[in-house]
């Protein structure tokens, strides 16, 4: 059945068979509900909606451009060589080397080795500046990092006892 045959069918059997006040009474109530209605439940909901998205569109556009620079710093990092990693030998020559440049080398009272990747470092007396200055240069150039770490202040100003591990390459 068509909409039109079910059109003619409501007219006739709905609307024409109402009496004629009836039918000016329902009119009229129509004509005054319909602007209501039609403000109601379609423009105010859309008004506050372009309303809101005033409000939010230029802090969502500001997180669409941190999110597309945070993208392409990631791409960029994915795209970093990744350093490789040292054995246990080779990352103990090469602290030996670097303390040794930064005049640590006599400081060190333990080095040893601790598989798979790391290396047991103590110091029972160093410039806390000097062993951070070192770490920080060890960090950038070998991508040696602290991966435990004890600290004891002495009584001299400055002065500290460390124990600590040092790793190369990804966590353990």
């Amino acid at each position: 059945m068509s909409l039109n045959t079910r059109w003619q069918e409501f007219r006739k059997n709905a609307w024409d068979q109402r009496p004629a006040r009836e039918r000016r009474i329902l009119a009229a109530g129509t004509a005054v509900l319909a602007p209501a209605v039609f403000y109601f439940l379609l423009w105010q909901p859309a008004h506050d909606g372009i309303a809101r998205l005033e409000k939010t569109l230029p802090q969502m556009r500001m997180q669409a451009a941190l999110m597309k620079r945070e993208a392409a710093e990631l791409d960029t990092l994915r795209q970093r060589a990744q350093p490789a990693m040292l054995s246990p030998a080779a990352m103990k020559a090469a602290i030996e080397n670097s303390a040794t440049a930064f005049q640590l080398r006599n400081s060190i009272e333990s080095l040893e080795n601790i598989e798979p990747n790391g290396v047991r470092i103590t110091f029972s007396s160093v410039p806390y500046a000097k062993w951070s200055d070192w770490m920080r240069s060890l960090q950038q150039g070998q991508h040696i990092r602290v991966d435990t770490l004890s600290v004891v202040a002495l009584q001299s100003e400055g002065m500290v006892k460390i124990d600590a591990t040092l790793v190369n390459g990804v966590n353990k």
